[in-house]
């Protein structure tokens, strides 16, 4: 983070949660979802999808919702083949036939739309080694990385933290067949791949950040699109200060440092070697 928000941060012990509205990637957590699928792709995919169960149902069908599963077992348990066959063109019938409406699909879209500012993220690194990371979060080396850590007895939020997956695939919500695939899936398991999908997968380029994500939603009192969260002072483990950090700044993030009682802070130095050393304080 830059000397600014270091402050910040330290001065008050919190941390900023934002909502993805405000990130710097415009391909992080789709502001839309199902862009560019209309209602008749869905459809096919989604017959497609049926068809595909019906002629090779899987082994376990906990994952399809309800109605889907209760054909499929009943697949499974044997129908005649002829049957079969009725009930496959009876999928391609009905596809044919049916003129799907953009009714659903434009409450979906709204839906998101009002979701999106409402939810908090707060990103993280694994590493204060990343020179990339110092590079754009930190300016230019000026600023600091703050390292928190886990305490059982403060359930941290960070034991919720996961990591961003960087697929060489676009994700299910970016296709019809993807869109297929949920819509087969119980309710909540749908709803809980769509966030997940959305929010813990990026694009290769991204990937050298190794980044992982806890997520949240705005307070009823919040105004704007973040929230600051405390934390507590056992969480705060360790403060690097960039290698170009202005003296008036680093001085400033040591005294406010030594308010966090298990806090080490250390000097981020450069190395022939082109690796960041770290070197404690003291």
């Amino acid at each position: 983070m830059s000397p600014g928000t270091a402050k910040a941060v330290l001065e008050n012990s919190t941390l900023r949660w934002s909502s993805p509205t405000l990130f710097n990637d415009p391909f992080d957590v789709p502001r839309e979802i199902s862009f560019g699928i209309t209602p008749e792709n869905i459809m096919h995919a989604l017959s497609l999808r049926m068809i595909e169960l019906i002629e090779s149902p899987p082994n376990d069908t906990s994952n399809l919702n309800p109605g889907v599963r209760l054909i499929i077992e009943t697949v499974k348990n044997g129908v005649p083949e002829e049957l079969k066959k009725e009930l496959i063109e009876g999928i391609k019938d009905v596809e044919n036939e049916h003129q799907p409406r953009n009714d659903s699909l434009d409450e979906l879209h709204a839906m998101w739309r009002a979701f999106i500012p409402d939810f908090r993220i707060l990103c993280l690194a694994e590493s204060p080694a990343h020179s990339a990371m110092w590079s754009h979060y930190a300016e230019q080396y000026s600023g600091s990385v703050l390292e928190f850590r886990c305490v059982d007895e403060l359930d941290s939020a960070w034991f919720a933290a996961k990591p961003v997956r960087y697929p060489k695939s676009k994700p299910e919500v970016y296709t019809a067949a993807g869109w297929a695939k949920i819509l087969t899936m119980p309710n909540e398991k749908a709803i809980r791949a769509i966030v997940d999908i959305a929010t813990f997968t990026k694009s290769q380029d991204w990937s050298y950040e190794k980044e992982w994500r806890i997520t949240s939603f705005k307070r009823p009192n919040d105004i704007g699109h973040f929230t600051d969260y405390k934390f507590h002072s056992d969480e705060l483990v360790a403060v690097y200060l960039g290698p170009m950090v202005p003296t008036s700044d680093r001085e400033i993030l040591i005294k406010l440092s030594e308010n966090y009682q298990k806090v080490v802070v250390r000097d981020v130095l450069i190395g022939l070697d082109r690796e960041f050393l770290f070197k404690k304080q003291g």
